[in-house]
């Protein structure tokens, strides 16, 4: 029998791969820091420390970095199209239900598949048969059965040429301003609302306020039903504050934080990205875009996406690798409008399965007088 049959099989008769269980496994606290930290009641995952040191009741995960077991929940999520309490239930560490016993069955049975089959390499995954639903499809569809698609000569492709990276990012810094109004820029206070999605709850919405200072202070605020919420970073450390009381950021979800507190992060695009290339162009949506491999100063290879007409920066894709597959992350820029001189976007949606925001901006204000104090918690 095929891997893939098997998997199916297994999947049809009621196997469903879904989160694994872990005490506090990751579990949303706001969208800037894109979802990634764990339950706050649990300790911190250190890199020297395995999941089942760290959890209670790993039972197929063990060796597993704990600091990797984020990322794992979040791709079986997404992969299944199911939030934690598919598997999950108050007590994290319970196997009350049926679909977390089904899940270590399929992660021992995928790790054997690609063991036997494709060197160890995570050639199979959960998205291989479910495809972001709960249920897979053992068999084709019966379209494909009555209307098979038809036989059909395709001309040879001739892909018309594409500009130099060079260009590509000169035109992009004509459109939102040039650099002599970018240079002149401070400060930037942008308001407006939130609306964050996951797979647990229906979509919440809520005022949001961020305020950032060059190079690299930020301070978002938002005004949830249970309260405000904080999250800083004064150059140096990250912190939240909330009616839970006052953490620091640590580990990966720092260096998410520093990136979103860097001022000019996508204004001087040489600058955050030394290494660029023309890979293709595309379209998304009606439009068409040049995309552009992009490896940042940290070393991460981003795709960005410049529209071919107007030269903004529309999107910028990432694929985020875990134990069990990668995970796109993608980030959407809309609705720019001049502000001061300078061309900023008013939308801007933000999507890693699981999970996702959209913050619509009504008013950005350029070099409004920001005190450096307000950026340490201590002030809040």
């Amino acid at each position: 029998m095929s891997a893939n049959k098997k998997i199916c099989g297994l999947a049809v008769a009621g196997l469903a791969l879904s989160l694994l269980v872990a005490t506090g496994g990751a579990r949303p606290q706001s969208a800037a820091v894109q979802w990634r930290s764990l339950n706050s009641q649990q300790a911190p995952a250190t890199s020297d420390k395995t999941a089942e040191q760290v959890y209670q009741n790993i039972q197929v995960l063990t060796s597993l970095p704990a600091t990797e077991l984020d990322g794992v929940m979040e791709f079986m999520s997404a992969s299944m199209g199911v939030g934690c309490t598919h598997c999950h239930t108050d007590s994290w560490a319970s196997d009350e239900k049926s679909a977390k016993l089904a899940t270590r069955k399929m992660i021992v049975m995928t790790r054997n598949l690609n063991k036997e089959s494709f060197s160890g390499n995570p050639a199979i995954t959960c998205y291989t048969c479910h495809r972001g639903q709960h249920n897979t499809e053992p068999q084709p569809s019966i379209d494909i059965a009555v209307n098979p698609a038809p036989d059909v000569t395709l001309p040879p492709n001739r892909s018309p040429a594409l500009p130099s990276a060079d260009e590509v990012i000169a035109r992009y810094m004509r459109a939102v301003g040039g650099e002599a109004a970018i240079e002149g820029l401070k400060t930037r206070v942008s308001r407006g609302t939130e609306v964050t999605t996951d797979r647990m709850t229906s979509p919440r919405t809520h005022p949001i306020e961020i305020i950032q200072a060059a190079p690299d202070k930020l301070l978002i605020i938002r005004n949830n039903p249970g309260g405000v919420a904080l999250e800083g970073f004064d150059g140096a450390k990250g912190w939240t504050k909330d009616a839970r009381g006052q953490h620091e950021i640590t580990g990966k979800e720092l260096a998410v934080t520093k990136r979103e507190a860097d001022f000019f992060r996508y204004l001087r695009i040489r600058e955050s990205y030394p290494q660029v290339r023309v890979l293709a162009k595309e379209k998304i949506g009606e439009r068409e875009a040049y995309v552009v491999g992009a490896s940042s100063r940290e070393g991460d290879r981003d795709r960005l996406y410049f529209d071919a007409r107007s030269g903004l920066l529309v999107r910028r894709y990432v694929s985020f690798k875990t134990a069990f597959g990668s995970i796109p992350e993608v980030t959407d820029f809309d609705d720019y409008r001049e502000v001061s001189g300078v061309k900023l976007p008013f939308t801007i949606k933000w999507s890693r399965p699981p999970f996702g925001f959209v913050r619509t901006f009504t008013e950005i204000k350029l070099n409004a007088l920001v005190g450096g104090a307000r950026f340490q918690p201590e002030a809040r």
